[in-house]
């Protein structure tokens, strides 16, 4: 049986200012400098090239990565987080791949026949550290609104809310009847796109029963985890999960981008309307379907953890630069990150950034006027063009949600399924890509590429 690494009690650990790595003994990962939030590390090729989605690919780039990191932090985290400065591949906007699990009652055995890095449905590949998930978050820019210097809160909310949830979330099958595999849309990984989820991150939608027929659903702002959500997680007691419904047969979808207004399959996710009307049947669900299928969650609440210790690294190209500027930036999307998952839970979990430093960062590189060294991507607002929302690498945009792509089952998500463009769409849960402004310029409202050093 795996080690139980999320029941102990954590204590915050603070990095204490820069280490040093003997460079002689260095691998292909080697730490760069500490920043506030994060910790900067330069990548020979290792992990830019790694072949996320098969097993042996998989750790051949994930080894390497722990190994670079424990070098130069203490091993207390259950989650590494990855930003980058480079692209993953296309049509994978971010992904997650569990590295343990010893939890029960929550359908990873499921997980475990369809994602290639998962083994079985207890297990443990980081034998050598506490790390029981990694988050890949793709190009960092990608957090950027497209055409403004605006940081995405609609997609941090989607991704990180969904590539986190993943941890636990959404594998479960249902007995009563009929088709256990109800609750599932995307990849097996994600919810059914008729299911009531009232706003989670890891899909569904929160649907109005108008009470002839017919639901409603409107675009989010926001996401938030359900009561389903938050008992997988171990946040809340069964007793307080209220039923939920399933819309079956769906038909008459008025709202369809689908050519002769197609009902979207139940693996889609976003829809492009402002609000999206289907006409179906009411299938009421409730938590002991669930655990009949499943078993009761080990550990159960109010015993399984609620507070998880979380690296985050910003993994780049040696020869790359960035700025100060840049840097702020970054420090800023994983605090909005952090505060807003803890909201998502309704404040029933609680995340320490096992990367944080209070000491003061000493300046370096100043933005005067563009960018940095790093990738520039263009592309499309992941809400318009094609019917594809977050998606992880096993799904195909073919019908009316707009989605995007990340990770995975125990694995790789973000928030909507597509074509991956080549790599393993068995694999994980993921999101489709979110492009960055055209310019990071834009984000810095600056012009030319020149930089000066701080004169301190």
């Amino acid at each position: 049986m795996p080690r139980l690494a999320l029941v102990a009690p954590f204590a915050l650990v603070l990095a204490s200012g820069p280490l040093l790595v003997d460079t002689a003994q260095a691998g292909p990962v080697q730490f760069v400098e500490q920043r506030k939030n994060f910790m900067v590390f330069d990548d020979d090729g290792t992990v830019e090239h790694a072949n996320w989605f098969s097993r042996t690919g998989f750790y051949g780039g994930y080894y390497p990565l722990e190994e670079g990191f424990l070098a130069a932090h203490p091993d207390d985290a259950q989650f590494i987080v990855v930003y980058s400065t480079f692209d993953l591949v296309d049509g994978v906007g971010a992904f997650y791949q569990a590295l343990a699990n010893d939890v029960a009652g929550i359908g990873y055995s499921h997980a475990a026949d369809f994602d290639p890095v998962i083994p079985a449905e207890f297990f443990d590949d980081t034998p050598n550290s506490q790390f029981i998930g990694m988050l890949h978050m793709n190009n960092w820019r990608k957090f950027i609104k497209t055409g403004t210097e605006e940081i995405d809160d609609w997609w941090i909310s989607l991704v990180f809310g969904q590539e986190l949830g993943h941890a636990w979330l959404a594998f479960p099958h249902v007995a009563g009847g009929g088709n256990t595999e109800l609750l599932l849309g995307r990849s097996q990984a994600h919810w059914n796109f008729y299911m009531h989820t009232n706003g989670s991150p890891v899909e569904g939608h929160r649907w109005t029963d108008n009470g002839d027929g017919t639901f409603t659903a409107d675009k989010l702002d926001q996401f938030e985890f359900s009561d389903l959500d938050l008992y997988l997680m171990g946040l809340m007691d069964p007793s307080e999960v209220k039923p939920w419904f399933v819309i079956e047969d769906p038909h008459d979808c008025i709202d369809s981008a689908l050519p002769n207004q197609a009902c979207p399959e139940p693996n889609s996710f976003l829809f492009k309307a402002e609000s999206f009307t289907v006409s179906g049947t009411r299938r009421d669900v409730t938590i002991d379907e669930v655990i009949q299928a499943e078993g009761e969650r080990v550990p159960a609440y109010p015993d399984a953890p609620n507070e998880f210790g979380i690296s985050f690294v910003l993994v780049k190209r040696p020869d790359e630069v960035l700025c100060e500027e840049e840097y702020a930036v970054i420090d800023e999307i994983v605090d909005r990150s952090i505060n807003m998952w803890v909201g998502q839970t309704r404040g029933r979990a609680n995340i320490i950034n096992r990367t944080f430093s209070a000491d003061p960062i000493r300046p370096g590189v100043f933005c005067e006027a563009a960018t940095s060294t790093g990738t520039d991507d263009t592309g499309a607002d992941p809400t318009g063009g094609d019917d594809t929302g977050p998606t992880e690498p096993t799904t195909t945009a073919t019908t009316d949600p707009t989605t995007s792509s990340s990770g995975s089952s125990g694995g790789r998500d973000e928030d909507s399924d597509g074509d991956t463009g080549g790599s393993n769409t068995d694999s994980g849960c993921g999101c489709r890509s979110h492009e960055p402004a055209p310019a990071f310029a834009l984000l810095l409202a600056l012009a030319a590429v020149r930089r000066r050093r701080d004169r301190t």
